[in-house]
């Protein structure tokens, strides 16, 4: 389990709490509105208002200004020094605010992404490197990868508890991200493999791309983030 899947627990009870037809939507305005709220309470509001009135003041007397390049210059350093203060009064408080969704989106990845293949169906991964084979055997009871090499020897018989796609060997980022079937042995042979999973719909309509949790979660966190922004006038 890494960082970003700590909350991982706590989501999935409150996710049998919601109904089925709005979760991906409340999840997402949950996560936005979660995000800026964040932002509010780190942020120096009082600070980053003064600071863009005198910034919007420098610029309104930079475009009066109608005399040579040279005397401006002072004018031109006093706006860009304003402006990177603004950057730098926001950049820590909006780089801890995105955790909630980096959370969010970290477990829906697992949780919301892809469908179990039915009990009995072979699923054929992709090897890297090429020239092994890996199975996905599904049954009642539970599910796992056979992995083999060209003469059919066995390699390993992974357990998979969740749908996830790709299984690999760990990597430095899974501190921050982990795999929720855990990794490959790290002296087998084969670095990762992937399988092509049936994957969750939840728009009827539009592209491909549309139907997957993806759009709806984003769109909804973009909603909720600003609509608290609007309602609060959050700097």
């Amino acid at each position: 389990m890494g960082l970003f899947d700590l909350p991982a627990p706590l989501f999935d009870a409150i996710d049998g709490l919601l109904p089925p037809a709005w979760r991906l939507w409340l999840w997402g305005l949950a996560g936005g509105a979660a995000s800026m709220g964040l932002y509010w309470l780190l942020s120096p509001q009082q600070r980053i208002t003064q600071n863009k009135c005198e910034l919007a003041e420098a610029r309104q007397a930079l475009n009066r200004f109608e005399g040579e390049f040279a005397e401006a210059a002072p004018m031109i350093k006093r706006m860009l020094g304003l402006a990177f203060k603004q950057v730098g009064i926001v950049a820590i408080p909006a780089l801890i605010a995105m955790l909630p969704v980096l959370f969010l989106l970290a477990w829906m990845s697992t949780s919301y992404a892809h469908h179990w293949p039915e009990p009995g169906e072979k699923v054929e991964g992709r090897t890297t490197p090429e020239g092994f084979r890996a199975e996905w055997l599904a049954s009642n009871s539970a599910a796992h990868v056979l992995i083999t090499d060209e003469s059919g020897t066995r390699l390993a018989n992974h357990p998979m508890t969740a749908p996830v796609p790709v299984l690999h060997k760990r990597q430095w980022w899974n501190v921050l991200l982990g795999n929720p079937v855990g990794y490959l042995p790290p002296d087998l042979p084969v670095e990762s493999v992937e399988f092509v999973l049936p994957q969750k719909e939840y728009l009827g309509f539009g592209p491909d791309w549309m139907r997957g949790w993806e759009f709806s979660v984003l769109m909804s966190i973009f909603i909720g983030a600003l609509g608290l922004k609007l309602g609060f006038r959050i700097q």
